[in-house]
């Protein structure tokens, strides 16, 4: 098997061989993970067998990812399956298989995508796996309909290849914010990695690989350890003071990127208790929107007010806010537009870092069939200029052309 492995997907890449490396049923099975897929490397492979050249795919990625998969296709034929799996698979199932994959697993991939392997190497038909898409179906399962993974069932990293990354202590999100597809991707409910697994893993990491530091990942990290609406002081100070105190671990990051923290969790006495225990001096805040109206009706559930007081809090208790700002969000006027913006400058002038982004409207979330973010002249100056001024970084400048390209598919 071949997984094509891409800096964007490298997080799930590592959990998804993790899962592959640790069931028995495959030990057999030759791996791996390049960066870049080459014809040669490819043939080297064909050559001695049978090939699965499987692919992680996020909204971001199609044109990429299609363009790659044709050229396989029509090098190599039928002597290799092409799988895909990821975000974008698990909305648009029938968009993946048009484009020449073979299977598409939907929804999470841990079991799934082991069993289709399995499948794959005893000529046993996947169609009747749960969560496996073929080009045969005319209906496709919903990943809220499939079973649920549980996190301390799997490693967090693929240890025997060496493929590391971030320690999903959390997933899930109960909060449904429209302009996101975690709810779709992985239910309203919140599942955690237990203090008991996260420390398992981490001395194996330490031992076999010589981990100095990690990253845990959550959609929003101080829900660590309870229902996902409200901090649960005790769980969240156990993750992070035994994992701190793992022998050879130098450095824990928590609720820095690629994790973030929603503003309405963030209260001084638990930023004080993190200051402690965490190396990072920066704390990942999604406010999102200079309007009220605007967050009100992206279902995200604090208001502007709440998101000023977590920056504030934050630079109290020593962290530098990164924080996350969408423009173009859907039922925005031009006056919450320029709001947003002039925003971003009041919060460098606090001594936030603001990361800029355009609405996508992403498969799977609620706002998936609203117009795409669009910037006008004036505006794409002006963000232009807070760039140059390091007051924004981000991808914004090029989110707006991905925008468009997902409200129209091919």
């Amino acid at each position: 098997m071949i997984f094509r492995t891409h800096s964007s997907t490298r997080y799930s890449v590592a959990a998804l061989l993790g899962s592959i490396e640790t069931d028995h049923r495959l030990a057999e099975l030759e791996v791996s993970a390049p960066l870049e897929l080459s014809d040669n490397m490819i043939q080297r492979v064909v050559d001695r067998g049978r090939v699965v050249i499987a692919q992680s795919v996020m909204s971001t990625q199609i044109d990429r990812v299609f363009r790659e998969n044709r050229m396989v296709r029509d090098r190599f034929g039928d002597s290799v399956i092409l799988v895909a799996g990821g975000p974008h698979a698990s909305a648009r199932p029938k968009e993946l298989l048009d484009a020449g994959f073979d299977f598409v697993v939907v929804g999470e991939g841990e079991k799934t995508f082991r069993d289709l392997m399995w499948c794959l190497i005893n000529d046993n038909d996947p169609a009747n796996l749960d969560g496996v898409a073929t080009e045969d179906d005319v209906s496709f399962p919903k990943p809220r309909d499939l079973p649920k993974v549980s996190l301390d069932d799997y490693p967090p990293f693929a240890l025997g290849m060496n493929i590391l990354g971030p320690v999903e202590v959390t997933r899930g999100c109960p909060f449904a914010c429209k302009f996101c597809c975690t709810p779709f991707l992985t239910g309203g409910g919140v599942r955690h990695r237990s203090v008991e697994s996260v420390m398992h893993w981490l001395k194996q990491a330490v031992q076999k690989s010589g981990f100095r530091r990690t990253w845990f990942l959550s959609p929003n990290a101080l829900s660590y350890g309870g229902k996902g609406r409200d901090v649960v002081p005790d769980k969240l100070e156990q993750l992070l003071k035994e994992s701190t105190a793992v022998e050879g671990l130098e450095e824990v990051f928590f609720g820095a990127f690629p994790s973030e923290v929603r503003p309405e969790f963030v209260n001084k006495p638990i930023l004080e208790m993190m200051r402690t225990y965490v190396a990072n001096d920066t704390l990942q805040i999604g406010l999102q929107s200079a309007s009220d109206k605007v967050l009100e009706y992206s279902n995200r559930h604090h208001t502007v007010s709440e998101g000023l007081n977590a920056v504030e809090i934050a630079l109290d208790c020593g962290f530098t806010p990164h924080v996350d700002m969408i423009f173009g969000l859907p039922g925005e006027t031009r006056k919450e537009l320029d709001d947003t913006i002039d925003m971003c400058q009041a919060l460098s002038d606090l001594g936030a870092r603001v990361h800029g982004h355009v609405f996508m409207p992403l498969p799977g979330s609620s706002f998936e069939n609203m117009p795409p973010g669009r910037l006008d002249q004036e505006s794409r100056s002006t963000l232009g200029e807070l760039s140059r001024r390091g007051v924004l970084t981000g991808s914004w400048s090029s989110q707006e052309g991905l925008a468009a390209r997902l409200a129209a598919p091919e």
